[in-house]
């Protein structure tokens, strides 16, 4: 593997880390808010909404910074790299680096979906059927 290689997927993977870190904090921060939002206390509940999206926030721009090392890669490299961070295995993971963006993408789709199933719970109960997953249906 050429060092250019190298350094692209160990920046990738760096901010893949990142995010996983900043997507169980999410998860995290989700779980006390309907814990403070069933004891009534407001003024958490503000704070743990200002907290989760500070936190949504830096995974945007994270994401924004992997989108931009993506498009200084080779096509190939690109193709793959998409691939392993959309957590589908279409591509071997060639490299270490490789296969712990693999993983680490798979695991934050699993927290992701729990934290949505989290997330739901609460706004249907506080919204009903004026809740946004209600009109989603």
């Amino acid at each position: 593997m050429d060092n250019r290689k190298e350094e692209l997927l160990s920046e990738v993977l760096r901010r893949t880390n990142r995010n996983c870190a900043r997507i169980v904090e999410i998860e995290r921060l989700t779980k006390e808010l309907g814990d403070a939002l069933s004891r009534n206390d407001q003024e958490s509940a503000q704070l743990l909404l200002k907290m989760r999206q500070d936190e949504m926030e830096q995974t945007a721009e994270t994401k924004l910074e992997i989108r931009m090392l993506l498009q200084s890669s080779e096509p190939e490299d690109r193709d793959k790299l998409r691939s392993w961070l959309a957590g589908e295995d279409k591509y071997e993971p060639d490299c270490f680096e490789a296969r712990k963006i693999l993983e680490l993408s798979g695991q934050m789709a699993l927290v992701l979906n729990r934290t949505i199933e989290i997330d739901k719970a609460i706004n249907q109960k506080l919204a009903g059927k004026d809740s946004y997953y209600y009109k989603a249906k």
